[in-house]
């Protein structure tokens, strides 16, 4: 491997190491970029949730419930700009990797607890559609955190486990049905965000391969025309 390649600018650790870091340092990448609009999205479906459920939910619980979501989504975008600013290399990713995953985990702590403080006990249109923006939540959350894989894992587990608690606590069929869904829901969007989390990395393997060898390239060019 040439000096200048792209691997050996990692501080001298091995070629699988380095390429380790360089594909973790695109997925948070990844990440972080796309947290601007899938944090505007979920204050506007909470803004929605809220006023929906305004008919059957006091207003004080709903205040503090979207002022959180509010405030939590406006740390994560703070946090996707301070790493725009700061650009970390393949070697400083592991901080901001953690900071991924703990925002992923205190978003769902915050949606989860609407299926206990945004569930309306004997209204069962409202409690169905508790169900249905958590389930939402976590099948867009798909694409936006599936780069980092324990991001998106924590964001659904958090988000969906309280409500599949929640449902079979009303005690009929239809309720221990719903929680019973929810887990096998949560289930199956877990394994495709665990396929396109690998076919990502896969995608992502190649193109820092590709950077390599073309890096490699370069530079035998260099030698032989220094040769000549």
């Amino acid at each position: 491997m040439e000096p200048g390649s792209l691997l050996d600018r990692t501080g001298g650790r091995t070629a699988s190491g380095a390429l380790r870091d360089l594909l973790r340092l695109e997925q948070v990448r990844l990440a972080y970029e796309q947290m601007l609009p899938s944090q505007l999205v979920a204050a506007l479906n909470a803004v929605v949730f809220v006023a929906v459920q305004s008919l059957v939910i006091e207003a004080s619980v709903l205040i503090a419930w979207l002022a959180a979501v509010c405030v939590l989504a406006l740390i994560r975008i703070a946090g996707a700009i301070a790493f725009r600013s700061e650009a970390p290399q393949a070697g400083q990713i592991g901080r901001w990797r953690l900071y991924a995953i703990a925002g992923a985990a205190a978003s769902g702590i915050v949606w989860g607890s609407a299926a206990w403080f945004l569930f309306p006990p004997m209204n069962v249109a409202h409690q169905v559609f508790v169900a249905f923006l958590l389930g939402g939540m976590v099948a867009g959350s798909v694409t936006t955190l599936a780069p980092v894989f324990p991001a998106f894992l924590a964001f659904a587990v958090l988000t969906l486990v309280p409500a599949a608690v929640r449902f079979p606590l009303e005690q009929d069929y239809v309720h221990y049905a719903m929680g019973w869904l929810i887990l096998v829901f949560l289930a199956a969007v877990v394994l495709i965000a665990r396929r396109s989390h690998e076919h990502m990395s896969e995608l992502l393997r190649l193109r820092v391969e590709n950077v390599e060898l073309t890096g490699e390239l370069h530079a035998t060019r260099e030698k032989l025309r220094q040769a000549r």
